[in-house]
Parts: structure tokens; C-alpha cells; sequence
């Protein structure tokens, strides 16, 4: 797909809807040099359920706020 596309005086670019309902995500990885500037969609814990059968969410979910209470824990 390709797209011209416009960038505001604050600097926000408008992405399209019909490109971002494709790829179902808020989130992108940006990557530039000096000839280029890329957005890589970035898909979300929720969008791989069911890809990975042991893939627990709520446990990973559980663990991952364990974590951040013990190291906020740690840090006081």
C-alpha cells in the first residue's frame, strides 16, 4: 500500500483508516535514517491469543505486576 499523507504544524501524522484497521494496532515501532521513515506495526499480547496454545495471558499478566511491585518495592 502506499499513501501520501500530510503532517500537521505539531507534527502528528494521520494514518489511514482503512490501514489501520488492517493491521488492528495503536502501536508502531518507528525506524528513520536519512533517506527513510518507517512505521512497523506492533502487535499486542491479546492479538497472539490462541496463536500459542500454552500461552497463558492472565499468568504473564500476574507475573508482570509482580514484578513491578517488587522492584517499586525495592526501589523505597
Amino acid at each position: 500500500m502506499v499513501e501520501i499523507i500530510f503532517m500537521d504544524k505539531n507534527g502528528r501524522v494521520i494514518i489511514p483508516g482503512r490501514i489501520r484497521k488492517h493491521y488492528r494496532t495503536r502501536k508502531f515501532v518507528l525506524e528513520a535514517d536519512e533517506n527513510r521513515i518507517q512505521l512497523i506495526p506492533v502487535k499486542s499480547l491479546e492479538s497472539l491469543f490462541g496463536t500459542i496454545p500454552e500461552l497463558d495471558l492472565a499468568r504473564i499478566y500476574q507475573e508482570h505486576e509482580e514484578e513491578n511491585d517488587d522492584e517499586s518495592s525495592a526501589s523505597h
